[in-house]
């Protein structure tokens, strides 16, 4: 009898404990607010963009990607409903799966209008080239400056060729090509691999919607396990096709 009432005490702490899991992960899902459907590598969600911008953009972006195989995804929002700005832009990032399979060569760029907000986010296989300061400058010096003079298309038709050329190595910082002679690029690396550590773990205590786990915990192909039933008539890699955002990119308004 001792042995039983134990047993029913272990059972119902069980369940209390079961309840306030399930709690807490169905808050923690409306917290992050799902993404709506992916339309291609144009998703223009806040209407910026007239249909024959959105079609030029897409055709500019769709042949880069037949070239290269890597994915630029722009996407517009009105608001960030209610998430922070780096972990809306990582939402997308991961739950769409951002590049191709198996490759993590993607690179997000992205608006929300009502807080002027702009973020370049980018993968394992594309920070490398497109480093975050670059992505920095794509977003202060060319962007922005844009976006302020209401030029939507202007801003992200520039900021995408400006990235298809720092992935090329062919980007202009300041007036500055990048150097390829063999020292300066050890020191180079050498450098942004402590500033990408430094920033890796201060991402760890801003980061919300992602946890006090960091973003190492996601890992590199986990952003394309999520789904939300992404529409049909895509082509394009979409849902469950890339991954491996860690939290590279740049962040800032206009």
């Amino acid at each position: 009898m001792k042995f039983r009432g134990i047993n029913i005490l272990l059972a119902v702490l069980l369940c209390c404990s079961s309840h306030g899991l399930l709690k807490a992960q169905t808050e923690d899902d409306i917290a992050r607010k799902p993404v709506p459907d992916y339309r291609g590598l144009v998703n223009d969600f806040a209407g910026l963009l007239s249909a024959d911008e959105v079609q030029q953009l897409e055709k500019t972006l769709r042949a880069y990607e037949d070239s290269s195989s890597t994915q630029i995804v722009v996407v517009t929002e009105k608001t960030l409903n209610g998430r922070d700005q780096f972990d809306r832009s990582m939402d997308f990032a991961r739950l769409w799966g951002v590049g191709q399979k198996d490759k993590n060569n993607g690179v997000v760029i992205y608006l929300a209008l009502e807080e002027r907000k702009l973020s370049i986010r980018t993968a394992n296989a594309t920070q490398g080239a497109l480093t975050d300061g670059e992505s920095g400058q794509i977003r202060r010096n060319i962007m922005q400056p844009l976006l302020k003079q209401g030029k939507y298309f202007e801003a992200f038709d520039g900021g995408s060729r400006a990235v298809m050329q720092a992935l090329a190595g062919e980007f202009k910082a300041d007036g500055k090509t990048k150097q390829s002679d063999a020292p300066g690029f050890i020191i180079l690396f050498i450098v942004l691999l402590i500033i990408f550590i430094a920033s890796s773990f201060g991402r760890r205590g801003r980061s919300r919607g992602y946890g006090g786990m960091g973003p190492y915990f996601w890992g590199g192909g986990f952003g394309g396990g999520f789904g939300s039933g992404g529409s049909s008539g895509s082509s394009w890699g979409g849902m469950g096709g890339g991954g491996g955002f860690d939290g590279g990119g740049s962040d800032g308004g206009w």
